[in-house]
């Protein structure tokens, strides 16, 4: 019965924690370069983001709302007529947090009770990317000008909208980033993982919507689309912004929090940009 019990609060222990966006199972350690390998200075403004953006202040509803109103996030959220229920829970968990006028579903069928737009895609993991690249053009037809960042997100990932706004307002949109959870194959500079969502600032989703399609520079559907994205984005000379803390804890998580916390994710040693170690 003890070991029952304290299971349970090693799980509300870790949900919490995962909850204030900062302290996981990784070690300090020298966080990665702010743009990795592109060679350029940090302005003191971003050193100061960087490393402020770790803070972990109270909750404070005027600041929640004044965050709200300066750091203007769309989120869609990847989803399909299979996985409808997951993103009915998105609508009634996470959701509420996000700004209405500025969170979409995507799948390949339309469904205005969520609402989802519907794609000309195939469902199924090897039309991926083409649903990604699709969802970004339409994201950047309709609601460009409505936001200044803008992320991919799937119907079983939960976002803290609240950490996520006080995260970016460090950072300036108009710079040519995208972030998330940094893995390290694949890519030159590497790739975010699909599955805890990335963000592409504006002049990202800007340098993507442009993309030459005749020929096209990117792959425009196959599966791995995090991968995809990224290699277009390197493409684009989008570069990536390590999204971890001053203390090299991270922000994006790839699964529940039990994995991280409790059981950890051992093929996440050999992935991830930064180093990963878990607290035995």
């Amino acid at each position: 019965m003890r070991s029952i019990r304290l299971r349970g609060v090693l799980l509300a222990l870790a949900a919490f924690t995962l909850a204030l966006a900062s302290f996981s199972i990784y070690k300090n350690y020298s966080p990665a370069p702010f743009f990795p390998e592109n060679g350029q200075t940090i302005s003191s403004s971003q050193k100061m983001g960087h490393e402020g953006a770790d803070q972990i202040i109270p909750v404070d509803e005027s600041e929640v709302l004044r965050l709200r109103k300066k750091v203007r996030v769309f989120v869609w959220v990847m989803t399909s007529p299979k996985s409808k229920q997951r993103a009915r829970a998105v609508n009634t968990t996470w959701a509420t947090r996000a700004d209405r006028d500025l969170l979409v579903y995507m799948s390949s069928e339309a469904d205005p009770s969520l609402p989802a737009v519907g794609l000309s895609v195939k469902e199924g993991r090897n039309h991926l990317t083409a649903k990604t690249m699709q969802a970004f053009d339409y994201v950047y037809k309709h609601y460009f000008h409505k936001a200044d960042y803008f992320m991919k997100a799937d119907d079983d990932t939960y976002v803290i909208m609240e950490n996520l706004r006080y995260f970016l307002s460090f950072f300036d949109t108009k710079e040519p980033f995208f972030t998330g959870r940094h893995f390290k194959p694949e890519v030159k500079q590497g790739f975010n993982s699909g599955g805890a969502g990335y963000v592409l600032s504006k002049e990202a989703l800007a340098r993507l919507a442009a993309r030459p399609k005749d020929p096209p520079l990117c792959k425009e559907d196959g599966k791995g689309e995090d991968v995809e994205i990224a290699r277009c984005l390197e493409k684009l000379e989008v570069r990536i912004l390590n999204s971890t803390d001053s203390r090299g804890r991270s922000r994006f998580h790839t699964h529940e929090p039990v994995k991280h916390v409790i059981k950890g994710v051992s093929w996440m040693h050999n992935y991830d940009a930064n180093v990963v170690r878990v607290v035995s």
